[in-house]
């Protein structure tokens, strides 16, 4: 998941490309968490092909996995020059997460013609998205904090019991190295989900506010494995809730990130995160 430590290092990037010249010492705390952190590196690598490209890429990945099929037929029948093909194309040469799917139906399709000589790594499971209205999941369990609801958001309930067992596993992170110790945040404790729900994880993780310790920063970070990450993690819908009562709502930016400030830790036990996928 995308730490404190990972937001703090982004945000020197920016303030380093903005003017290079302010704190040499921030390039070189970004470049040691990078080497360190295999999720922002993939970050940067992706970052870096897009920035090698001469022109902009246009596609999500879930545009471009649908039109996957018809781009390896029309590649079959040396159609893939046309104008209509050139925006996949280029999402194949910045996106590393769409270039495996299209390798995979790639090996799919030698081994459906004989030309292959050994099993794909796996098969796509179907997509069914016309039986979400028939899914009705009840509400959570005894103790558990997440359900369903019948038009497939995911609704996070918490509960003094809940946050009672997530404070005994609190942690601090560690500093990034050259970064200012005074930045790094005091994590009360996190929730993640990351196998409960399909093709949806949620980390939600409250960090102490620096000002006011009656008060806390919740972050609530969204990753829909088939968008195929940063920068297509945007507009999620995340609302936090009193009962019945919204106290915010917010859509994820590029990286699948919400904030929700100056709120009472003391209300935590009563508050609950409602999560809507983008279509």
């Amino acid at each position: 998941m995308q730490t404190a430590g990972c937001r703090t290092v982004i945000e020197g990037l920016l303030t380093y490309l903005k003017d290079p010249n302010r704190d040499p010492t921030v390039l070189d705390a970004i470049v040691h968490h990078v080497s360190t952190c295999p999720r922002c590196e993939r970050k940067m690598e992706q970052f870096l092909r897009a920035l090698a490209m001469d022109e902009e890429d246009l596609l999500t990945c879930q545009a471009c996995q649908a039109l996957l099929p018809e781009y390896l037929q029309a590649e079959t029948r040396g159609q893939a020059e046309e104008a209509r093909w050139h925006p996949v194309a280029v999402h194949l040469e910045t996106c590393p997460y769409c270039s495996a799917e299209y390798v995979a139906l790639l090996e799919m399709l030698d081994l459906a013609y004989g030309e292959g000589e050994r099993e794909p790594p796996h098969y796509p499971e179907p997509k069914l998205p016309f039986l979400q209205a028939e899914l009705t999941k009840e509400p959570p369990e005894s103790g558990r904090a997440w359900y369903q609801d019948a038009l497939g958001r995911l609704i996070i309930e918490f509960s003094a019991e809940l946050l009672r067992a997530l404070r005994t596993s609190a942690y601090q992170p560690a500093h990034a190295a050259g970064l200012k110790s005074n930045r790094a945040p005091n994590i009360l404790w996190q929730f993640s989900l990351k196998e409960a729900v399909e093709d949806m994880e949620v980390t939600v993780t409250a960090e102490a506010d620096r000002g006011d310790s009656a008060f806390c920063t919740l972050a609530v970070e969204v990753n829909i494995p088939s968008k195929g990450g940063w920068p297509y993690l945007a507009g999620t819908t995340v609302a936090l809730k009193r009962g019945k009562t919204v106290l915010g709502v917010r859509q994820t930016d590029a990286f699948g990130l919400v904030l929700f400030e100056r709120v009472l830790k003391d209300d935590l036990a009563h508050l609950a995160l409602e999560i809507t996928p983008r279509s």
